[in-house]
């Protein structure tokens, strides 16, 4: 169970792990040889890109045409046709109305391949198509600490502090074996990615389509619209490169959100696709002093990390050290040396009983 999303004073601000980039790309069926081909393709392509999210100024497609957005590899594939748009966001702040203009989900690695596929079953019309005017462009994972740091210096009224003497977290996949109640039960826990480019951490809280982050990173509808919550995105292994399959959802409808709290309350679309990652429930007790904690999140925007044991609290399992800490108010939060970085905003505090 949790407590509530992570949070201290002063008010944190997300980690920006992303940019918007413009560009000018357009596929229609002004080809009818390159249709017969089924060579339809464009690739936007950027050096060292953690991802690639495409936006679509302008989307409509004749009946039996769909655009796919996948990987060179095709380990992530998104569909949109004129009777069936795939899993997408609408940021309302770029003019996205979600039928002819939204968000493809992002892809992993420096390239994005657009397709267009399938055979017209009605004539193309004048205007019809897709555009793309702009995508966001993921920061390389190597940028992120030093992004991180020049934030933090940046930050009005300092950072709280986040590394609490040794940098103690790892991998969440270092304790499967070591820790299996930990590592299980950071499977609710995903990054979420905001259309500001900005990113926190979020999870399933409950087993009906509910999710929890920090106000302080979302807070409207529109943000919730805007963003996407990758579940499993984790190394596959304790050391070395490679990560598991991810499973992006995009988020649909703001239910609660509160300042003092630094709370936000949303649901995601295709909530089927992450049912089986579980949920966390919350502990609405108070906090106890030198209660056992452990905290899952994405700090520094990295894969899924667990902070379980803390230098400061003898080397043990992480431990609530004020049970009464002003927060936003008086008395609203809890104190610990868990280690957190930019990034993990939104995780959850999660009691070890």
């Amino acid at each position: 169970v949790a407590f509530t999303a992570a949070a201290a004073p002063p008010r944190p601000i997300p980690l920006k792990v992303a940019e918007m980039r413009a560009a000018d790309l357009r596929l229609d069926g002004s080809d009818a040889a390159a249709e017969a081909r089924d060579a339809r393709t464009v690739a936007v392509r950027t050096p060292d890109a953690a991802f690639i999210k495409i936006h679509f100024a302008n989307f409509s497609l004749p009946k039996g045409v769909t655009l796919e957005v996948s990987s060179p590899d095709g380990r992530e594939v998104y569909r949109y046709s004129k009777d069936k748009l795939g899993p997408h966001t609408v940021d309302a702040s770029l003019g996205q109305n979600g039928r002819t203009s939204f968000g493809a989900m992002s892809i992993q690695g420096p390239v994005a391949l657009l397709r267009l596929v399938g055979t017209a079953r009605e004539p193309w019309r004048a205007g019809q198509g897709v555009r793309v005017t702009r995508y966001m462009e993921g920061f390389p994972e190597a940028m992120l600490p030093e992004l991180q740091h020049k934030q933090m210096l940046q930050q009005a009224g300092g950072s709280p502090e986040a590394i609490c003497g040794t940098d103690d977290k790892e991998r969440a996949v270092c304790y499967a074996d070591s820790d299996p109640t930990a590592f299980d039960r950071s499977r609710p826990v995903g990054r979420i990615l905001m259309g500001s480019g900005s990113l926190c951490t979020a999870w399933r809280v409950g087993p009906d389509n509910r999710v929890f982050t920090n106000n302080h990173c979302t807070s409207t509808q529109n943000g919730v619209a805007a963003s996407e919550v990758w579940f499993n995105y984790q190394h596959a292994n304790c050391t070395g490169s490679g990560n598991a399959p991810v499973t992006k959802v995009a988020g649909d409808q703001l239910l609660a959100t509160q300042a003092i709290l630094d709370y936000t309350l949303f649901t995601v679309e295709d909530f089927a696709t992450i049912s089986s990652f579980g949920y966390l429930g919350l502990d609405v007790d108070e906090p106890t002093l030198n209660q056992e904690i452990f905290i899952a999140g994405h700090p520094g925007g990295r894969p899924k990390e667990l902070s379980v044991v803390s230098d400061v609290d003898g080397g043990g399992h992480c431990l609530i050290s004020d049970p009464d800490y002003d927060g936003n108010g008086n008395n609203t939060d809890a104190a610990y040396s868990c280690d957190t970085e930019g990034g993990s905003s939104g995780s959850p505090v999660i009691a070890r009983d």
